[in-house]
């Protein structure tokens, strides 16, 4: 039982969580993240190709290959291996111009897939805080413009880091060999988790309603990249040790195993929508909440006989 009128933080993740499962059911989120996957994987392809056309248009080719291959560093071996020699074959082919039908094409297939999320933040925030279709298929189509050139941007960043450590060694050998290269290895080690926080919530940023005033982004974002880690990791262990899955699903063994990582991330995209909802909301629905429950302690305290 509650006994302070004022919620205890304790107590108001309690409360969150608990709403975020229930809406989690409620919106069918698991059919959400099904489509969310297939659109994942139906739009994967020529995102790559315009993230490589775009890289190769304003000159940063390696930029966007060494985008491409963090990706591959991020997935799981056996998902990798799926699309590495169709992704190769992509970047092979795939020139600098970007104005062409079928670059044009594969900027709007993305933008699709973008949409898949949009739908899953609109449902968790509520469809009255959504804006005009149009202007919906107009944001996707920019932010898949805007998300490329970041990750450009991104990838020409990290290359700073070696630079600069060589810069310094150079000018005094001193600090390197005092360790400041060994603490520059271990700052390495949280440049892919960073970048990945940072991707998950650039998506959560522009893809929640803009009509929802001072929504919480970060809750769900790192639920997000615990999942996505995990499924990860946990995915290379498990086929580690089954290595008859293949058996099941033949040549389609590897199509099957990418289908059922984008799924599994997905279903941790729309948790982690549902948390940021959930956390948007008002104190003041959270105390509606507070007083349910303190009615329904009220009546089972009422309905339990005395001595």
């Amino acid at each position: 039982m509650i006994a302070n009128a004022d919620i205890t933080n304790l107590v108001r993740h309690k409360l969150i969580w608990q709403r975020a499962l229930r809406n989690f059911g409620r919106n069918n989120a698991m059919a959400a993240a099904g489509n969310m996957a297939f659109l994942t994987m139906l739009s994967l392809f020529p995102s790559i190709i315009f993230l490589v056309a775009l890289s190769g248009f304003v000159g940063q080719t390696e930029r966007g290959i060494e985008a491409i291959n963090f990706m591959f560093e991020v997935l799981p071996p056996e998902v990798s291996g799926v699309i590495k020699a169709p992704i190769q074959g992509i970047i092979r082919n795939t020139g600098a111009s970007i104005l062409t039908s079928s670059i044009l094409f594969a900027l709007w297939t993305a933008a699709v897939g973008v949409e898949a999320s949009r739908d899953v933040l609109i449902k968790a925030f509520g469809r009255r805080h959504a804006r005009a279709m149009w202007i919906r298929r107009l944001e996707s189509l920019a932010v898949v413009v805007i998300g490329a050139a970041s990750v450009i941007a991104a990838m020409s960043i990290l290359v700073i880091g070696p630079a600069i450590l060589e810069a310094i060694s150079t000018h005094a050998p001193e600090m390197v060999s005092s360790g400041f290269d060994q603490i520059w290895n271990y700052l390495r080690l949280l440049v892919s988790p960073l970048i990945l926080l940072l991707g998950l919530y650039a998506v959560y940023f522009s893809l929640t309603p803009r009509r929802v005033k001072k929504p919480y982004r970060l809750p769900g974002t790192v639920f997000c990249l615990l999942v996505l880690i995990s499924t990860a990791k946990g995915l290379s262990v498990y086929l580690k040790y089954v290595d008859n899955y293949d058996l099941t699903y033949g040549s389609l063994a590897g199509v099957v195993i990418l289908q059922l990582f984008c799924f599994l991330v997905s279903i941790g995209f729309v948790m982690g929508a549902e948390l940021n909802a959930a956390y948007t909301a008002t104190d003041k629905q959270i105390a509606r909440i507070e007083r349910a429950l303190k009615e329904d302690d009220q009546q089972n305290d009422d309905k339990t006989p005395t001595s």
